[in-house]
């Protein structure tokens, strides 16, 4: 159940969220406001997972409660509901989770629930596995999806800035080669004057290294000739994933932690521009090594369950593949799965009819024709 809190200087666009979000299952409002300070004051007595927030309020501007909120109470969401589209950046500098415009359509609703569903979701599984992990002795990165640090103590490492975060993504994500200074300027700060940018990188590699040595890390970042590279040991789901890939290993147990693991395509809600490219290849890698496990188990007859799965998350890595389409519609007719039939049938119409407006290739039509004439 997502508990919300709605604060919003106008009643009537108190009560117009409220009713929108009671049309929605498993959603509960555990208190609204008009008065921000009193919202802040009370945040400290009722269990929240995401505020619903307006910009424009007297007393407390908007994003000087969300920064209140990522100071104090890190584990809450924030998502601005607001009739001023000038703020969106500055919203999204504070860590907000998504920016609606009043008046909010429910289609639009919707799609913000389910992003913060799949956030809570990721957060609650990874917090599940480093509980579950009590001998680590290494950090712990989660690239997938979202980017996470945990600490020794498997606490999420809290960045003071949302640069600073990124730098040490950056940075981890050219741990194998020094990268020269005017490199990261170019990538963090593709917009800023050369002297500028300098200058913002000085203060955000004082404020990573001061972050770092908060949680125990002496001297995490070296610099030879003006080229940085980040000295910290760091277990991660990526690597993990790598590890399985490359080693082609094809049993059951790899299979599904590949599958486990890729909650999400690499860093993809944190919207770094330099990590588009390895995001591409390294879904591309899952995608083959899946379709590896499901070649070989099919000439076997072995691994059922596990290879529907595989095709499905083969399916969402790439949803516009017409063997993939077709291959998993086959599995399930073979399976004489009725309910999983029709799901894939769904969801492959929903891919080409609705998001490309194209047509259902023939032979996955008949295939599933066939199916229902038959049963």
């Amino acid at each position: 159940m997502m508990k919300v809190l709605l604060i919003d200087d106008e009643e009537l666009s108190l009560e117009v969220m409220e009713i929108m979000l009671c049309k929605l299952n498993d959603i509960e409002i555990v208190g609204k406001y008009t008065n921000p300070i009193r919202a802040l004051e009370d945040l400290e007595k009722v269990q929240v997972d995401v505020v619903f927030l307006d910009m424009e309020m007297p007393g407390m501007h908007g994003l000087e409660f969300a920064e209140e909120i990522v100071e104090k109470y890190s584990h809450i969401e924030v998502l601005f509901v607001t009739a001023y589209p000038q703020f969106a950046l500055e919203a999204f500098e504070v860590n907000a989770i998504d920016y609606l415009l009043k008046p909010v359509s429910m289609k639009r609703l919707q799609k913000a629930i389910k992003k913060i569903e799949e956030k809570l979701t990721l957060y609650q599984s990874r917090e599940e596995l480093v509980d579950a992990d009590t001998s680590r002795q290494d950090l712990y990165a989660s690239f997938m999806s979202s980017f996470r640090l945990f600490d020794y103590q498997n606490d999420e490492v809290k960045w003071r800035t949302k640069k600073v975060k990124e730098l040490f993504a950056y940075l981890w994500h050219n741990r194998n080669h020094p990268i020269h200074k005017s490199l990261v300027t170019e990538e963090l700060w593709p917009d800023k004057q050369a002297e500028k940018a300098t200058a913002l990188l000085h203060t955000t590699i004082y404020q990573l290294r001061k972050a770092l040595k908060e949680i125990g890390i002496e001297k995490p970042i070296i610099l030879v000739n003006d080229h940085y590279k980040l000295a910290v040991p760091i277990k991660s789901d990526v690597l993990e994933i790598q590890e399985i890939i490359q080693s082609e290993r094809l049993n059951v147990l790899e299979v599904q932690k590949v599958i486990e693991l890729y909650s999400g395509e690499y860093m993809e809600n944190e919207d770094f521009m330099w990590s588009i490219q390895y995001q591409q290849e390294l879904k591309q890698e899952v995608f083959h090594y899946l379709q590896k496990f499901v070649v070989s188990s099919r000439r076997k007859n072995e691994h059922t369950e596990l290879v529907g799965k595989s095709l499905e998350k083969m399916l969402e890595l790439n949803p516009y593949d017409e063997a993939t389409m077709y291959q998993l519609l086959k599995h399930y007719c073979e399976q004489n799965n009725t309910g999983k039939v029709k799901e894939v049938f769904q969801t492959i119409a929903h891919n080409l009819k609705e998001e490309l407006g194209v047509s259902i290739p023939r032979n996955i039509v008949a295939l599933n024709n066939n199916y229902f004439n038959r049963t």
